[in-house]
């Protein structure tokens, strides 16, 4: 697609887009002057010291899984080239604007709101009755808690398609998983904390998903998967003879600090989603901690041992992210050793993940895929191994498979709804800049003053210049 030809159809959505913003804040104007009920949270009794404490606890727990955009962001920067960082800063900015706005308005009630038919949430629509709910914690701490999940699950698209895609088309992407894609399959999964009446088909059978391995890291993974291949690899990421090439990073340290990050982050992801602060939530953090150091000496033992220590370093960072993903679908049943055996697992999966989808002209910038991907699949499927003796009433095999089927459920939901959103991207907006911007860094600025009005130049305001430097020079050998 010509580049003359990408521009007009952006141009042509942005258009369209201009105007949609400008009803929609209308809209909203004109339904806060007529709708103005008081909020009045219901936070349980206010005597209970045990219910204020679980309330402390879980809005802490979403600090902590919000600070992760801040360690995505470090994570994402440090490995992008250097030209390239300020745009992926922004996508990160970005992507947690669109998906507040859109798990607001659409996701969250789809997500949590009472279905009856175990499919999808009817109600909570822009958080419309959330205000008088409550579970362990109130409603309103819920929904931050969820709101922060939701943010991780989209910005992961955001690390494997860095610098081949515009603000514009990332954003596209992100609303559908706020509003659609993620909150869907959550549903089926998660559908009844909130609302105990619900009969969330997938969570019915018997599937286990403590924290989000498949919700948020596979169902990440997969949609940005389907946009990988869709849009190709970097220009430059492998020879003629399909050798991958190095891309020059902008700060292996930023990334480095960027893990760190996520790794603290992590202990309110799976310690909050207890949603009550008892002693299961510390084992949670411990058996977090645990597996994270095991993938990381995992990946870093295959890379050196069976790899010849390519990319040592990378897969060190990647084997711990692998870990605490891996940790993250049975951080409530696995027992500690199971932890140490899921994070070494993880660990080498994403070795050799990362090696494969080289070697097959993947090019993940960040190795989303075997990472969360990798990872999620690993915890999912192994806590029916690992989990402690007496959890499952129907036995590893059994539960195994059911794990399984939830694993097939979230790829094929999120790869089959994915594709359209790319195809339309790709056809009406474009999904992919320009080879000139993708080698000098896709800016957001335009330079050109919007207000510069066409005005004729007098002859006598022109400056002459070469008077003035006559001028100036006069005055120099006066001085």
């Amino acid at each position: 697609m010509a580049t003359s030809s990408i521009d007009t159809k952006a141009q042509r959505i942005r258009s369209i887009f201009s105007l949609l913003f400008l009803a929609g804040v209308i809209g909203i104007a004109g339904i806060s002057v007529f709708y103005r009920t008081p909020v009045d949270a219901n936070l349980g009794s206010a005597g209970d010291i045990l219910s204020r404490t679980d309330e402390l606890w879980v809005l802490f727990a979403a600090s902590l899984v919000f600070f992760m955009q801040a360690g995505f962001l470090c994570y994402e920067v440090g490995l992008a080239r250097p030209a390239h960082t300020t745009a992926v800063a922004i996508k990160n900015l970005v992507d947690w604007g669109v998906s507040t706005v859109g798990f607001v308005t659409i996701g969250f009630a789809v997500m949590f709101g009472a279905s009856g038919n175990g499919l999808f949430g009817q109600e909570f629509f822009l958080l419309e009755g959330l205000f008088a709910t409550n579970v362990t914690v109130s409603g309103p701490t819920f929904f931050l808690f969820q709101l922060a999940f939701a943010g991780t699950a989209i910005t992961l698209v955001s690390g494997s398609l860095v610098e081949r895609t515009s603000l514009l088309a990332y954003s596209i992407i992100a609303v559908a998983l706020a509003t659609v894609i993620y909150p869907l399959y959550g549903h089926w999964v998660w559908g009844n904390l909130l609302v105990e009446d619900n009969s969330p088909w997938l969570a019915s059978l018997g599937f286990h998903d403590f924290a989000g391995g498949t919700v948020i890291h596979l169902l990440g993974a997969t949609v940005a998967l389907v946009g990988i291949i869709m849009i190709g690899p970097r220009i430059g990421r492998f020879g003629p003879d399909g050798t991958p090439k190095e891309m020059q990073p902008s700060s292996i340290g930023l990334s480095m600090l960027g893990v760190i990050i996520l790794w603290f982050g992590w202990w309110g992801f799976n310690g909050g989603s207890f949603l009550e602060f008892n002693r299961d939530a510390i084992t949670a953090i411990i058996l977090t901690n645990l597996a994270a150091v095991s993938g990381l000496i995992g990946a870093g033992a295959f890379a050196a041992f069976f790899q010849n220590r390519y990319m040592t370093t990378m897969k060190l960072v990647g084997g711990a992210v692998t870990g605490l993903v891996a940790i993250t679908p049975g951080a409530d049943v696995v027992t500690p050793i199971g932890a140490v055996a899921l994070g070494l697992i993880g660990g080498i999966v994403f070795s050799w993940g990362n090696d494969f989808m080289l070697k097959h002209k993947v090019d993940d910038a960040l190795g989303v895929i075997p990472a969360h991907g990798g990872g999620a699949i690993v915890g999912t499927l192994g806590l029916a191994f690992f989990a402690e003796e007496g959890t499952f009433a129907d036995g590893m095999v059994n539960q195994f498979l059911v794990q399984l089927a939830g694993v097939v459920v979230c790829i094929l939901w999120a790869g089959g709804a994915s594709y359209p959103v790319y195809w339309f991207i790709k056809k009406r907006v474009g999904l992919r800049v320009s080879p000139v911007e993708e080698m000098a860094g896709i800016s957001l600025d335009n330079p050109d003053w919007p207000y510069q009005e066409d005005v004729e130049e007098d002859e006598d305001d022109k400056l002459d210049w070469s008077s003035a430097a006559e001028l100036l020079g006069a005055n120099n050998e006066a001085d």
